[in-house]
């Protein structure tokens, strides 16, 4: 057909969310010879002689990062050959100054008809980006996180360089943020290339059956590369490191391929369908990752080799997994629809690597409005449907073998029992889930129902588990839990108006999970990374209780103090089409319920830093010793999405002469409020990105942002 070509450029900005106010008390002399002494007033009076106290937390967050994003496609092709080749080009400059984002992308996928009956597809992809992540969260690298110096850091303390260039050690912490940011570095680049194939071959065919062969594969080949640089002068490292460069070297190759068969039957004249498949699918992952630091930096040298001390490690990972599907699906007239599958997995990540395990799934669906007993006209659909299925999980790569370590004994080199000890019977992880539910539609399809209920358990659960020092090990990969989750999932959609000046529509979920570890081998414990231990508050593994629950100490009893997990969550999605050219929607979404360990606060209350000390809420959460002072609701309602969108009409798009077929202008906005109970940065935190239990742990992290966008699209 004829080809048409897509452009759409949008311009944004991002600012930080909010501010916590870190260091914004009201200050006077009296009140800084209260908190710090009577040394302290003489620096404090200085300040406000001199350049005046700073607000810090705006210096480090308080960019307001421009964000361009460029897309240009191509689609079209004849009745045999069908393309599409994509590019974009997107930047973001972060809310701290030298942090942001960059991305390069260029797609192609070719449809091709061989024959009759042969579909050939191929699809590439190549994505390069660039990632200036600054130094922020915990501090695990003396002086470096931004947001931890910051907490410690008195607004009165001017951390700005000298006429030539010099920065001054902070006084107050271990590092000074203002150099952190402009000298560190910590970056991040990746080269990545997918490469997907499909062939589909019909291989007999008749009016009531057909056999066809699927097959479709590829490779995902990419490269991740950081490199880390923390200057000589910075003031941690003088006198120990003295400077500080780490450079990564990652490369990770993985494949797929699966074939299968496909039979479909057509019994009874058409009215009953049954379609076959039988197949396999072979995955591997090769990874080769490198790893080098060096200390003891020569002034100004930002190279490896420009050291006096210089370590390497590499890992190297190959995994391989092969399996077997078989599946029966059967459709009775739509009235009556119906699954049964097994798979049969086996991987080098299990002990037992040529040992299948098999993992069932079964679904029914009843069409109940198509029978023809039914005779509601209110209804257009009505279905009952009820599902069962398994999936395993396998450990990560080296949970198998214990590990070793390099050792140099008398200058000889050696190796040693690492920290790790292997298993000799690790076996998947299973997670079996069955679920049951209704969908509804009525009022010819203005008004839909869905709700959906299901048991989720996760049996042999893999977990690492802290050994014995006589054992000389530290830890060990086990299968040692069960987890049960259980929720319940609602959606309503409406469609309330539908005119030709006007149409609406809208989306309403609902839906919450509770979880409960069922059965636990070992005593409780805390997972490592999981928090800073009882005192202040830490996810605790127990049998009985959930997997997100919250311990901590009162009154010297180890107690639980919170629960992660939210009493339920919904959203509300609404869309409206105006005199036809205008589109207008929202999203808000509610989280009810959930608690958040701040110790973000924790640290600015150690450094009296925190804005609300002078307040009853601070008075009471500084006098209390327990756990539960640091303790919060992360409930919230939140603008996810809003945006406007104007089509230009036909009679003005027409003065391009046909170069231009449309025109779409608009502006939308992400985040852009949000009403919480909670006193961080975002409701929505969590110390490593969503992975572990870390959910709900907030420490000194990069702040959340809003952003406002404006968009043009053009049809060519």
């Amino acid at each position: 057909g004829e080809t048409r070509v897509n452009l759409t450029q949008d311009v944004g900005f991002s600012t930080i969310q909010r501010k916590v106010g870190i260091g914004q008390r009201d200050w006077t002399a009296t009140l800084v010879e209260q908190e710090f002494g009577s040394d302290e007033v003489a620096r404090y009076n200085a300040a406000l002689n001199g350049r005046g106290l700073i607000d810090y937390e705006e210096e480090i967050y308080g960019e307001t990062g421009l964000i361009t994003d460029t897309k240009i496609s191509a689609t079209g092709g004849s009745e045999k050959t069908k393309f599409y080749v994509g590019a974009s080009l997107r930047d973001e400059e972060g809310i701290i100054k030298n942090t942001g984002y960059s991305r390069a992308s260029i797609r192609a996928n070719i449809d091709h008809q061989l024959t009759d009956r042969i579909k050939f597809t191929t699809s590439s992809n190549f994505v390069n980006s660039t990632t200036q992540r600054g130094f922020t969260g915990n501090e695990n690298e003396g002086g470096l996180s931004m947001g931890y110096n910051m907490a410690f850091t008195r607004p009165w303390a001017n951390l700005y360089p000298d006429e030539f260039g010099n920065y001054p050690d902070n006084p107050n912490a271990a590092g000074n943020m203002l150099l952190v940011r402009d000298r560190a570095i910590n970056d991040e680049v990746i080269n990545r290339y997918i490469q997907g194939a499909s062939i589909d071959i019909n291989l007999y065919e008749t009016d009531q059956s057909f056999l066809k062969f699927k097959w479709n594969g590829g490779f995902d080949s990419y490269s991740l590369d950081t490199y880390v640089y923390v200057p000589e002068y910075h003031q941690a490292q003088r006198g120990l490191q003295n400077g500080f460069i780490g450079v990564g070297k990652n490369r990770i190759f993985n494949t797929n391929n699966q074939g299968f068969l496909v039979w479909d039957n057509y019994l009874s004249g058409g009215s009953l369908q049954l379609t076959s498949q039988v197949g396999y699918i072979y995955i591997t992952f090769d990874r080769d990752l490198v790893y080098n630091q060096a200390t003891q930096l020569i002034p100004g040298q930002t190279t490896l080799g420009q050291s006096g001390t210089q370590e390497f490690d590499q890992t190297l990972e190959n995994v391989k997994e092969f399996g077997y599907f078989a599946q029966q699906e059967l459709n009775y007239e739509d009235k009556i629809i119906g699954t049964l599958g097994v798979r049969a997995d086996k991987s080098t990540l299990n002990a037992d690597q040529n040992q299948f395990y098999y993992f069932p799934k079964a679904s029914i669906a009843l069409n109940v409005a198509n029978f023809d007993f039914w005779n509601l006209d209110l209804f257009n659909q009505v279905k009952l449907r009820a599902a069962y299925g398994e999936t395993g999980s396998s450990a990560v790569f080296g949970s198998l073998y214990t590990s070793f370590q390099a050792v140099n004994i008398g200058g000889s080199p050696g190796v040693s029992v690492g920290g790790l000890r292997g298993s000799d019977n690790l076996i998947p992880e299973t997670a079996s889930e069955f679920e049951t539910g209704i969908d509804v539609t009525l009022l010819d399809n203005k008004l839909s129902f869905t709700a959906t209920y299901y048991n989720r358990n996760i049996n042999d659960l893999i977990l690492q588990r802290a050994l014995q020092p006589s054992t000389g090990f530290v830890l060990e990969v086990t299968n040692l839990a069960d987890l049960q989750n259980q929720g319940l999932e609602l959606a309503l959609n409406a469609n309330p108006v539908q005119n030709e000046n006007f149409v609406w529509t809208s989306t309403t979920n609902f839906w919450f999970n509770r979880s409960e570890i069922t059965r636990l081998d070992v005593p409780p414990f805390a997972p490592a990374g999981s928090g800073f231990g009882l005192s202040l508050g830490t996810a605790f593994i127990e049998e009985g209780e959930p997997v997100t629950q919250l311990k901590g100490t009162i009154d010297g009893e180890v107690v639980t103090v919170g629960d992660a997990e939210p009493d339920f969550q919904t959203s509300f999605l609404n869309n409206f089409t105006i005199f036809k050219n205008f589109d207008f929607s929202f999203l808000i979404h509610v989280k009810q319920g959930g608690s958040n360990l701040n110790l973000t606060t924790y640290l600015t209350d150690l450094a009296r830093l925190t804005g609300d000390l002078d307040d009853p809420s601070g008075e009471e959460r500084t006098s209390n010793p327990n756990t539960d002072r640091f303790i919060e609701d992360a409930s919230y309602m939140r603008l996810r999405e809003i945006a406007l969108y104007y089509r230009l009409p036909e009679s003005a798009v027409s003065v391009f002469n046909g170069a231009v077929n449309k025109i779409k202008i608009g502006a939308s906005g992400r985040n852009l409020w949000t009403i919480t109970p909670y006193t961080g940065y975002d409701p929505e935190v969590s110390a490593k990105g969503g992975t572990g239990l870390s959910t709900g742990l907030d420490v000194n992290p990069f702040p959340s942002t809003k952003q406002v966008y404006f968009h043009l699209a053009l049809e060519f």
